[in-house]
C-alpha cells in the first residue's frame, strides 16, 4: 500500500471479500495469532465464504492505523482492490468506496490484465470451491 494507497480503509469497512480456499489456507498457516477458520470466515447466503466483519470492518483491519494486520498474506480480492467483478454487469469496475483507484491502474491496459486474472481467480478458485 505505500506509495499508492492513502490509507483511508475505505477498502476495509463493510467489506464482502469473497475467499478462496488458498486464501483461507494462507492466512491461518501465517499467522502469529492461532486462529482457526471460524475465526475470520463466514459463508454468504449464496454459499461463498467471506471475511467476517466486527464493528462495520474487517476482522483484520487495524481501525486506529488504517492498516492490514495481515497485509503479506492478504486475500487475494483484496489484492486486486480496487478493481472487481461486477456480476450484475458482467465486467470489472472501480469500486466507488476507493477514492483512489487510477493510482492501483493508470492506464486500461493495467486494468485488463488484471480484470483477466480476476474472471480467471473466479473461476478456478471462487466457483470450483462453491460446487464442492
Amino acid at each position: 500500500m505505500k506509495n499508492k494507497c492513502i490509507n483511508c480503509g475505505n477498502c476495509c469497512r463493510e467489506t464482502e471479500m469473497i475467499l478462496s480456499k488458498q486464501d483461507i489456507e494462507n492466512i491461518i498457516k501465517s499467522q502469529r495469532y492461532s486462529l482457526n477458520e471460524i475465526n475470520f470466515v463466514k459463508k454468504s447466503v449464496e454459499g461463498f465464504f467471506q471475511l467476517k466483519n466486527i464493528n462495520g470492518c474487517c476482522i483484520f483491519f487495524d481501525s486506529t492505523t488504517n492498516l492490514c494486520k495481515i497485509y503479506e498474506v492478504r486475500p487475494q480480492g483484496c489484492r486486486f482492490y480496487p478493481l472487481i467483478y461486477d456480476s450484475d454487469k458482467n465486467l470489472c469496475v472501480f469500486d466507488r468506496d476507493c477514492p483512489k483507484p487510477k493510482l492501483f491502474y493508470p492506464n486500461h491496459n493495467s486494468i485488463r490484465k488484471t480484470c483477466a486474472k480476476i474472471i480467471s481467480y473466479l473461476e478456478k478458485q471462487i466457483l470450483f470451491t462453491k460446487l464442492k
